[in-house]
């Protein structure tokens, strides 16, 4: 009998086949996970390598600037910032006109704010910015644009690559700044940052993830003690995170979702571990377009423990244990505009007043989205010279009512790259942008210089309140942060593909770090400023048990009426966006005035309302925000 000749197996099935074997031998999630673990994604090229040819991702190839140091800048320099390794910020001789927005405050409203230079020099260009608890800032810039102003010490440079001939990079591309004394301590990242995402642990341990190229998969750990430095894992993550957004969970735990052709999410690892894969969220691939207007996508916390995510111009609620949608909201489609990076509008949920709840009622809350720009600006317009205005309309929904729809109304300009921080107030901040163009390298035009206060609790038409105008220029890559003393820091600013302080170039690289003084803070107030009592907070708070402290009035004890306490969840802001940012007004269950006055107030109900980690504590009298406490839910 002859052998039979076996059938070979057409393309389908062999493509099948290898599905099958795929799916079989894809990880598992261990027992109590919290999505699952898919091992591949589609459409998944390497960063960079398509818009390889478009300035607004790739590195410029042109060799590092010359410039002429000034010794005695550069002496006065490093003695301002305490470090030696501090190179000095070159001296321009001209420079290229361009025109900004100014919108003239209102006379009548009063002080409208005040602006002091904290450094002239911070010798990392700030591309993303974090409050940590041992007070100071952490400034990250990317390390693959060429060198920085602040060196490394001898011996302790970053190889390259991970070949062992790799070239070595001795300047620094993180740094931590004293915001108070204005010193500067370097700070080594292995892999590039660039363009990552973050938050902050319970334990107040800065956590880093995403960046490019090696460092597209990083996830990095910074400790806040004055001599611990960055701990790297480069293959920490499953996925290659460019442009993703972190939140942190109602567990404590983080979270890292979408980024460039990642259509997917997935939890930061505990430090040291890697992942085995990710959670498919095909939203983002259905958010995607040529431009990729889906990055960074604008995520929040909502009280019933979702997560409300805005990519592109589509809204929806996602639960982060299945991964499953909850519902859609209303999109903002129009055809032609996007809100998220490239075009890069702002988004921030509004204050969560925990004295308007209801025992047994869900708590309420909104989410607001504002600016943003035209979907062909960074692929089409700006590489051509064409800068379109950005928008100048803000959205805002009740993300815990099912039947809620967009109100619309306008901001006082245009707005594209800006940040928006919730004061101590329960008022919001936005500042730096531009009105014309959209992110990337020189794709934007006319730099908005006024800040503008943001009223949620007034009606529409009086909302929004111009403040004194900045003359520094903070368009991309800018950033800024609620200080503990209710201040605001504002840094970074850079549109080029590089450290670039030349006479030609129209907005070179800032490294100023300016400290906003809001109207909130006007001289004639300080009289009336109330002083938290460090040594009455004890312990951490605990989910819905009271908490108690004391604080004091310069001149007379204050009225119950006059009070107001907040927590404020300091974020981690990059490109227009502060992650994990969150403001809760408590309930005051017992107020005994006096010298010191006594307050006891309802810790938040859950960890939906307030996930594990440190707060800023303010006591607002009189509408003057205290300096904050730190304090922790545990």
């Amino acid at each position: 009998m002859k052998n039979k000749i076996p059938r070979m197996a057409s393309p389908l099935q062999t493509a099948v086949l290898a599905f099958v074997v795929l799916l079989v031998a894809a990880p598992r999630p261990a027992k109590g996970s919290e999505f699952f673990p898919f091992p591949f994604e589609s459409f998944n090229p390497t960063p960079g390598e398509d818009f390889a040819d478009n300035p607004g991702y790739m590195p410029n190839p042109e060799p590092e600037p010359k410039y002429k140091f000034d010794p005695k800048q550069s002496q006065l320099q490093q003695q301002a910032a305490g470090n030696s390794l501090l190179m000095p910020v070159p001296t321009r001789t001209q420079k290229v006109n361009w025109t900004g927005v100014v919108v003239p405050p209102n006379p009548a409203d009063g002080f409208a704010g005040s602006y002091e230079i904290i450094s002239n020099n911070t010798g990392v260009n700030c591309m993303h910015l974090a409050i940590a608890k041992h007070g100071k800032a952490i400034m990250i810039d990317t390390v693959a644009l060429g060198n920085s102003l602040l060196k490394l010490p001898n011996g302790n440079c970053r190889k390259t690559s991970n070949a062992t001939n790799a070239k070595l990079d001795c300047f620094a591309h993180s740094a931590e700044f004293d915001y108070n004394t204005g010193k500067i301590r370097e700070l080594k990242i292995e892999t590039d940052p660039w363009c990552s995402s973050g938050g902050f642990a319970p334990d107040g341990t800065l956590i880093n993830s995403g960046g490019f190229a090696l460092g597209e998969r990083s996830v990095r750990w910074l400790k806040p003690c004055p001599t611990c430095d960055w701990s790297d894992y480069p293959n920490a993550l499953f996925k290659g995170r460019w442009y993703g957004t972190q939140v942190t969970l109602p567990n404590g735990k983080a979270m890292v979702l979408g980024a460039r052709r990642a259509f997917s999410f997935e939890l930061i690892p505990e430090q040291g571990k890697m992942n085995r894969g990710v959670g498919v969220f095909w939203f983002f691939k259905e958010t995607t377009e040529d431009s990729e207007n889906n990055l960074y996508p604008f995520v929040h916390l909502i009280p019933d423990g979702n997560l409300f995510i805005f990519a592109n111009d589509r809204a929806i609620i996602m639960n982060p244990t299945t991964g499953k949608i909850v519902r859609e909201l209303p999109n903002l489609k129009d055809g032609l505009t996007s809100r998220t990076y490239p075009p890069s509008g702002m988004s921030a949920l509004l204050p969560i007043d925990l004295r308007k709840t209801t025992p047994g009622q869900p708590i309420q809350a909104e989410v607001i989205v504002c600016g943003g720009g035209y979907k062909k600006c960074f692929k089409d317009e700006a590489p051509n010279g064409r800068f379109p205005d950005a928008l100048k309309d803000c959205h805002r929904i009740s993300v815990t009512n099912p039947a809620a729809q967009w109100a619309k109304e306008d901001m006082p300009a245009p707005r594209t790259m800006g940040d928006f921080l919730i004061l101590p107030t329960s008022e919001l901040l936005m500042l730096n942008g531009a009105s014309k163009g959209c992110s990337g390298w020189t794709f934007a035009r006319s730099p908005v210089l006024t800040p503008f206060i943001y009223k949620p609790n007034e009606r529409i038409g009086r909302r929004w309140r111009a403040l004194k105008a900045t003359n520094l220029v903070r368009m991309y890559h800018s950033t800024s942060a609620v200080l503990p003393d209710a201040t605001i820091m504002i840094a970074g600013g850079n549109t080029n593909q590089r450290y670039d302080f030349r006479d030609t170039t129209m907005f070179p690289t800032e490294m100023k770090v300016e400290r906003f003084t809001p109207p909130y803070l006007e001289p004639k107030l300080a009289a009336d400023r109330p002083t938290i009592s460090e040594k009455s907070i004890t312990g951490g708070m605990r989910y819905g048990q009271p908490f108690t402290f004391q604080f004091s009035m310069p001149r007379v004890p204050v009225d119950q009426a006059l009070v107001m306490v907040t927590m404020y969840a300091p974020p981690y802001t990059t490109h227009g966006f502060s992650m994990s940012q969150r403001l809760l007004i408590l309930n005051i269950t017992q107020y005994r005035k006096g010298a010191p006055t006594q307050v006891t107030v309802t810790a938040p109900p859950t960890a939906n309302i307030a996930p594990q980690g440190y707060y800023y504590l303010f006591v607002v009298a009189g509408g003057v925000p205290s300096k904050a406490a730190w304090v922790q839910v545990v």
